[in-house]
C-alpha cells in the first residue's frame, strides 16, 4: 500500500510540474473530509453503536474533460480501536463547470483494513452516476448508486448488491468577488432503495453516518453472530422508498483553499424509519 499511495504522490507532483506548462490540463489536488460514523461498543454481552469522528486525506487527479482518480485512506479518529479503516480508490468522470449540467460517473472500491470498531459489509464496489440540470431557477437532480460485492457470512460465499436512487431539485445562492466566492444550496430530495446492506455507498449516508442503522438495513450480520443459521441472507430484495431528505451544500472558496461544509435531515417514510436524523460532513480542499 505504500508503494501505491507513494506512486500517486509521484505521478501528482510530476504532472503537477508539466502542468503549468500545459495550461492546467491536469488539475492535482488534495482534500481533508471530517464526518461520523457508527463504531462498535462492546459492554459485556451487549453491542452498542456510537458515532465517532472519522477523518479522510485524499489526493487527486482530474484533467480538463473530469476525468481522474482519487486515493483516500479512512481513519477512526478515537476508541479503542482507533485508526485506518478503509482505502477508497475512485475512477472517472466529474463536471461541474458546464454551463446546462453537472454530472457525475465514477467506479469506487473499497479495501477494508478488518478493524473491529466497524461493522461487517460486502458491498466492497460502487458505481455511481448522476446529473443536475442548471438551465432552471429550481434545479432537477437525479443519482443512482449500484453497490456490489460477496458476502462471506454465508456459506457458501454468494454475491451481494444494493441499489439506491435519489431525485429531487435544489438552487444555489452566489456571492461572489475579486477575493473569494461562496455559494449555498439548500435541495429536497426522495431517496429509495433496497437497504439491504451497512455499506458505505455514496447515496446511503442515511445508513453509514447513523448509529440506529440495525434498524434500517435488511441484513445486519452483527460481530458476535457471524454464522448465525438463523440470520442469513434474505432470499429476495425490496426496493422502496426511504426517506425524504432535506439537504444543505455550501462551498467558500478562495484562491487555490475551499470550504465546504454540508448536511442532511432524513424524514422516514418506511415503516423502518427510526425517526429524525441527520449527517454532517466538512470538507478542505487545495488545488496545487
Amino acid at each position: 500500500m505504500r508503494n501505491i499511495f507513494g506512486s500517486l504522490l509521484i505521478l501528482v507532483f510530476s504532472v503537477h510540474g508539466n502542468a503549468q506548462d500545459n495550461e492546467k490540463k491536469w488539475q492535482p489536488y488534495a482534500e481533508l473530509n471530517f464526518t461520523s460514523i457508527p463504531t462498535i461498543n462492546i459492554s459485556g454481552t451487549d453491542t452498542l453503536f456510537q458515532n465517532t469522528l472519522s477523518i479522510t486525506p485524499s489526493i487527486g487527479i482530474r484533467n480538463q474533460n473530469g476525468f481522474g482518480i482519487v486515493y483516500a485512506p479512512s481513519f477512526i479518529a478515537s476508541g479503542q480501536n482507533s485508526g485506518i479503516f478503509m482505502h477508497t480508490f475512485t475512477v472517472g468522470i466529474e463536471q461541474y463547470d458546464k454551463k446546462k449540467f453537472d454530472f457525475i460517473a465514477d467506479f469506487n472500491h473499497f479495501f477494508f483494513t478488518g478493524n473491529n470498531s466497524i461493522s461487517y459489509t460486502p458491498i466492497s464496489n460502487e458505481i455511481i452516476l448522476g446529473a443536475t440540470y442548471k438551465k432552471l431557477w429550481l434545479m432537477p437532480k437525479l443519482y443512482t448508486s449500484f453497490g456490489f460485492g460477496t458476502n462471506k457470512e454465508g456459506s457458501p460465499s454468494a454475491t451481494a448488491y444494493d441499489i439506491y436512487f435519489a431525485a429531487g431539485a435544489g438552487h444555489t445562492f452566489s456571492c461572489e468577488n475579486k477575493n473569494f466566492s461562496f455559494d449555498i444550496t439548500p435541495s429536497l430530495m426522495l431517496n429509495a432503495g433496497t437497504n439491504e446492506y451497512f455499506s458505505f455507498l455514496g447515496l446511503s449516508k442515511y445508513i453509514w453516518h447513523n448509529k440506529k442503522f440495525t434498524k434500517i438495513v435488511k441484513n445486519y450480520h452483527g460481530r458476535n453472530n457471524r454464522g448465525d443459521p438463523n440470520n442469513q441472507q434474505n432470499p429476495t430484495q425490496q426496493f422502496s422508498l426511504s426517506n425524504l431528505e432535506l439537504n444543505l451544500e455550501s462551498e467558500f472558496e478562495m484562491g487555490s483553499f475551499a470550504l465546504r461544509p454540508s448536511g442532511s435531515l432524513f424524514f422516514p417514510i418506511s415503516s423502518t424509519g427510526t425517526g429524525i436524523d441527520g449527517y454532517w460532513e466538512c470538507t478542505i480542499a487545495y488545488n496545487f
